[in-house]
């Protein structure tokens, strides 16, 4: 009887180079950050920090085109962007920060998402009022999505696509709409 030995796939030499390239731009990337980390950028970031500080955590990829605007009020008010590990963060998504955006561990961003702790403006010509946003561990964000500035959107939940996030999302929900609305309880996308 001859023995059966499973074949994983093989690697071509294009798709190791490029994953190669991927961490070495990602580093390149991480400079520009609080701390260097192990990252995979595969393609053009674009990072403004002024009074500002960007920690990203390891084995986290950025995709093409992303924005991340980290605009304090002050140098003694710096604003603060925090990516956790394992993170996926979108081609073409922004996130901008006037104060704390918290992002956990294993979170997928998908696509054209707007994460905002500021809207950069104030009608009437008032002061500019930014606040934190809290992304917890193992979110799954749907493309096009905006989440609005002082919402937590508790661990597990997902957001659907093109959900407009004014209000805080309980853990393990499904939130969708706009405005979005809690519609009903989840088991998390990759397990509890």
């Amino acid at each position: 009887m001859e023995e059966q030995t499973a074949h994983l796939p093989r690697r071509s030499l294009f798709e190791s180079i490029n994953e190669v390239l991927c961490y070495l731009r990602g580093y390149l990337t991480s400079m520009k950050f609080e701390k260097r980390a192990l990252i995979s950028s595969h393609g053009r970031t674009k990072i403004i920090r002024n009074n500002g500080v960007i920690t990203v955590g390891d084995r986290t990829r950025i995709w093409p085109e992303v924005k991340l605007s980290c605009v304090g009020s002050s140098p003694s008010q710096n604003a603060r962007i925090k990516i956790g590990e394992r993170c996926s963060v979108g081609d073409y998504t922004q996130i901008h920060s006037g104060g704390l955006v918290e992002i956990g561990d294993y979170v997928l961003i998908s696509w054209n998402v707007n994460i905002l702790g500021t809207d950069y403006h104030a009608s009437g010509g008032g002061d500019i009022k930014s606040s934190f946003v809290k992304i917890e561990d193992h979110v799954w964000i749907g493309c096009n999505a905006v989440i609005l500035k002082g919402v937590t959107v508790g661990r597990g939940a997902i957001i659907g696509a093109g959900a407009v996030v004014t209000k805080d999302v309980p853990p393990y929900t499904l939130a969708a709409g706009n405005p979005a609305k809690n519609i009903k309880e989840v088991q998390s996308w990759n397990g509890k």
